[in-house]
């Protein structure tokens, strides 16, 4: 895992997962953002990494690229799971206001500025976002220059959909 920047309190970090076995003991033991960037090629790779996400305490995930919505998709159904084996194994409600929460994002910068900016969990310190790069073309350099454009003053543009710019 990677610090490319700091944006406010919050400290921002790039770890990619392909070709890196290292990335999952990388992310933080707990109080974080997750930014998620995967498109529709990385699905298979999606499953595996929210369930190692959720097990590393994170608040709030953060999620865009072409396959988003359904990497959002995944931490909600991994989340509602988590919730019916915790019914089961203790007899009581499982509290949904303490787990994580999620969004997407079809706007590339809007999401990190987001992620970055504005998501928060009450009074909990999210002081750290890890940008987790599924692609195989890397987002790393525009998320370089988003670290940079944001502590400008930078605010994202309304268009409904604008996609990463890819390193390769």
């Amino acid at each position: 895992m990677e610090l490319i920047g700091k944006i406010g309190r919050r400290k921002i970090y790039y770890v990619q997962i392909r070709n890196n076995s290292e990335w999952k003991s990388s992310l933080p033991k707990k109080d974080w953002i997750a930014f998620t960037i995967s498109n529709n090629e990385d699905k298979e790779l999606i499953y595996s990494a929210v369930n190692v996400i959720l097990n590393k305490n994170v608040l709030y995930a953060c999620n865009a690229g072409e396959f988003g919505s359904q990497t959002e998709d995944y931490f909600l159904e991994e989340i509602g799971w988590r919730g019916v084996q915790f019914k089961e194994k203790t007899g009581e409600e499982y509290d949904y206001d303490t787990s994580p929460m999620t969004s997407t994002h079809r706007n590339f910068g809007e999401g990190f500025w987001f992620a970055s900016v504005l998501a928060t969990d009450g009074d909990k310190l999210m002081d750290k976002v890890v940008c987790i790069d599924f692609t195989k073309r890397k987002v790393r350099n525009n998320l370089i220059k988003l670290v940079e454009k944001i502590n400008n003053d930078w605010l994202p543009n309304n268009k409904d959909i604008e996609l990463a710019k890819f390193d390769v």
